[in-house]
């Protein structure tokens, strides 16, 4: 075992073959090895140096001070200087220092000097390469090479270690190894060597004492935090609020936290420990994302589904990494959230847009049919009004005729709205606007009104102040008016006030119908724009009811216009207001 000794001059001087040095600092390093160097050659000696490329410039530096000092002259052949690395691979054989090699490299060069010079000394950091390359047993074989030339060869060896490669207690049996194969062990001569007196020594052993156990007393300290950490980390993962679960290489279930279990309904027994495709109810999907972990993707939101105890299928989103070493995959983080309300959610959706596109579809069947209803009767309706006039002119003019006339001319505007409601709802109106006097508009209405209010001896009032001008369809809007008013005059009981007022501001003009019939109740009121309509105010007089298609019509012409409409009612029995509001349209200066 290596003794404590104080220097390296001293142990040189001593005769030993083999001393140890362990340094915090190396500038303090190279100051002791710099006069072993010098003490063998200034002895007319040699000295070899086998050490790092940063040393070896230092130490020349050093060396040639204490020469001029000495007033020496140039060692020359006697100072051998070797890189250490360099010369460490030129004996290592798959990181171990081959004898032969060694004998053949450093051996030779040691027996060389030795059969000229009295004194050698030698430096030497190659172990301390190995240990810093984490290779401690290479190391005590080259300590055991070096030993085995100095039976060999007289000659000086001075090794040096960091205490920086003996960091903690676990590096205590290399350490003592490493000493045992050294015949001393040398103090830095900055850190001063144990004192000679009793007293100042128990005193350093004291404080040393006493730095240990504040030392212990922090180590403890932090691993008491470290510990603390931990178990607050595992009660953070354990009951998270997020399905955890840890997989392993082959799949095999490792971990499960509280929530993975609750959202599936195992015990822990019953998942952990269990192939993970156990669980999938889609195997394609599950080796797809072993596959994908395995080879080092991350996986992000994955839809899978779940199996539950309770025979269930739970709909989740899935996002996992892998933990790897040296190269290969060790296990699986999995984050498991459940998406089973999201997956209904989206059900639904698409169950609502596949019945919304069924009832286009149908929409879009009911426009044609309409369409193709409209035109087929229209188609009889001319000729047989074509007869009817016929008839009269003569001279076969009777109430019969009349009846037929007024009935006949009820079903062809039914006809012809059922037409334009079909086109309205294909888009295929098409608009001739041209600048328009809207109280030439109101009274071509009233003139095409004019017979149903008679016929139901309505009072009828109109209301038209100053010019108004509107850029419109002539036809479409004589048709939004004389609807209106056809709908007031239906729902009015005869003898009944309808009142038409058209008014106009800078920007908008506005046409009110208002009379004093049945009413819109408040319920019926947010419908009575929708098509085919008929609220219960028609029961009361059937033959009153249309096909709810004008209102229909009329909101939709209004709207081709840039405009709108709105109803108004207290109730029933306390009639209504239809007001439109249409652009007005603007006059040159």
């Amino acid at each position: 075992m290596a003794e404590l000794d104080p220097s390296p001059l001293s142990l040189a001087t001593h005769g030993s073959s083999h001393f140890v040095r362990f340094y915090k600092d190396d500038s303090l390093l190279l100051d002791e090895v710099a006069p072993f160097v010098h003490q063998a050659l200034a002895a007319g000696g040699a000295s070899i140096v086998i050490a790092t490329a940063e040393h070896l410039v230092a130490l020349r530096r050093r060396l040639a001070r204490l020469q001029a000092e000495a007033g020496g002259s140039d060692p020359g052949a006697r100072l051998v200087t070797r890189d250490a690395g360099q010369t460490l691979s030129s004996f290592m054989l798959d990181d171990w220092p081959d004898a032969t090699l060694f004998d053949a490299t450093v051996g030779q060069l040691v027996r060389a000097l030795a059969a000229d010079l009295a004194t050698i000394h030698a430096f030497g950091e190659m172990v301390a390469l190995l240990c810093e390359r984490g290779n401690y047993s290479a190391a005590v074989r080259l300590e055991e090479l070096w030993n085995e030339l100095a039976r060999r060869s007289r000659f000086t060896l001075f090794c040096a270690y960091p205490w920086s490669q003996f960091p903690n207690a676990a590096m205590a049996d290399t350490f003592r190894h490493v000493c045992a194969l050294h015949d001393h062990a040398a103090h830095c001569a900055a850190e001063a060597p144990p004192s000679r007196n009793p007293e100042q020594r128990l005193l350093e052993l004291e404080q040393q004492a006493l730095s240990l156990s504040a030392e212990i007393a922090r180590r403890r300290a932090a691993e008491s935090a470290l510990a603390q950490r931990e178990r607050e980390l595992a009660d953070f993962v354990e009951n998270a609020a997020e399905s955890i679960h840890q997989v392993g290489a082959d799949g095999t279930i490792l971990w499960a936290n509280q929530a993975e279990l609750r959202l599936l309904g195992y015990r822990w027994e019953e998942y952990v420990g269990h192939h993970i495709a156990d669980f999938h109810a889609d195997a394609p999907v599950i080796a797809d994302i072993l596959a994908r972990l395995k080879a080092g993707d991350t996986v992000r939101d994955m839809p899978a589904r779940l199996r539950c105890k309770d025979g269930g299928i739970k709909h989740v989103l899935i996002s996992s990494n892998g933990h790897f070493a040296d190269g290969a995959l060790r296990y699986t983080r999995c984050f498991t959230r459940d998406a089973t309300e999201r997956h209904q959610r989206d059900e639904a959706q698409a169950q609502r847009e596949a019945l919304m596109a069924e009832l286009a579809a149908s929409s879009r069947a009911k426009d044609e049919f309409l369409a193709m209803l409209g035109h087929e009767l229209r188609n009889p309706l001319s000729p047989i009004l074509t007869a009817l006039e016929v008839i009269r002119r003569q001279g076969g003019h009777s109430v019969a005729h009349d009846i037929i006339g007024r009935q006949l001319t009820h079903l062809i505007r039914l006809v012809d709205d059922l037409l334009d409601v079909s086109r309205v709802n294909t888009g295929s109106i098409v608009l001739k606007t041209e600048a328009l006097d809207l109280a030439q508009i109101i009274d071509k209405a009233v003139e095409m009104v004019a017979p149903l209010l008679d016929n139901r001896q309505h009072r009828f009032s109109v209301d038209v102040q100053g010019p108004l001008p509107v850029r419109g369809d002539h036809v479409r809007l004589v048709q939004i008016i004389a609807n209106l008013l056809t709908n007031a005059a239906r729902y009015t009981p005869p003898g009944g006030d309808i009142r038409l007022a058209a008014s106009g501001d800078r920007e908008h003009l506005y046409v009110s119908v208002v009379d004093n019939g049945i009413g819109i109740a408040a319920d019926a009121l947010p419908h009575v724009f929708d098509l085919f309509y008929q609220d219960r105010r028609t029961n009361t007089d059937r033959s009153a009811g249309g096909l709810g298609v004008g209102l229909a019509l009329v909101n939709n012409l209004v709207g081709l216009h840039g405009g709108g409409i709105e109803a108004h009612s207290a109730g029933p029995g306390q009639g209504s207001e239809f007001r439109v509001r249409l652009p007005r349209l603007a006059q040159a200066a």
